[in-house]
């Protein structure tokens, strides 16, 4: 059930991290986290292609996934890892949904750890930064095209689970997320293709949110 979960969380970080693009190449002092959560409120719709490196403390190897993300304001997300396995992370409202592979569904939308997770995505995508501010430590810093942002959780039950999140970008999109345990694994995830303009048509609304379907990859992410 964490797993899940703890997906939801990180993918709503993720996606707060994609700045409106700018004229320029240098975001020096242009870079706030006042004008962060004014583009999350503006923002209709988000479509991403990832990858993932997962190192955990009980494996030698690192485990690496990839796959899309949807998000349709103002509460609806839909995570699709694609290979080396399909599974399916669906938010839709106050319903929430997990499948992997040939698995019959789980409907977590009853879970109070699955709950607070993705109360605290819904915060973040709803561009409320005084709330944020309440739940994490937030530090943000950016120099150049370079730019870092930085949440530590401020209660439980994110701060028994996770120690700090660490996003990455330039001028023009989120480039990385790193996500620390407190047992010590570490997620690390890269953003390729990013549209955070995204409208969706009521067709792929339906294939996302209802059917749990991602959709063709030349539509997903432009």
């Amino acid at each position: 059930m964490r797993s899940a979960a703890a997906c939801a969380l990180s993918l709503g970080l993720a996606l707060l991290a994609a700045p409106a693009r700018s004229e320029g190449g240098d975001i020096d002092g242009d870079f706030t986290l006042e004008a962060l959560m004014e583009r999350m409120r503006r923002s209709v719709g988000v479509a991403a292609e990832f990858t993932e490196r997962k190192e955990l403390a009980l494996l030698s190897e690192p485990l690496e996934s990839r796959g899309r993300l949807y998000f349709a304001s103002p509460d609806r997300l839909a995570r699709f890892t694609t290979a080396p396995v399909f599974s399916a992370l669906i938010i839709d409202g106050d319903a929430v949904r997990f499948r992997e592979g040939e698995d019959e569904e789980l409907d977590l939308s009853g879970d109070p750890v699955a709950r607070r997770f993705v109360e605290n995505f819904i915060v973040l995508w709803s561009g409320d930064q005084g709330r944020l501010e309440r739940l994490y430590r937030v530090e943000l810093s950016a120099k150049g095209e370079r730019w870092q942002l930085s949440l530590s959780p401020r209660g439980a039950p994110l701060d028994k689970v996770i120690e700090r999140i660490e996003l990455r970008g330039d001028s023009q999109s989120l480039l990385e997320m790193e996500v620390r345990d407190r047992d010590g694994d570490r997620t690390t995830t890269a953003f390729g293709v990013v549209d955070v303009d995204r409208t969706f048509s009521p067709a792929e609304l339906e294939r996302l949110f209802e059917k749990g379907l991602p959709l063709d990859a030349a539509s997903g992410a432009r």
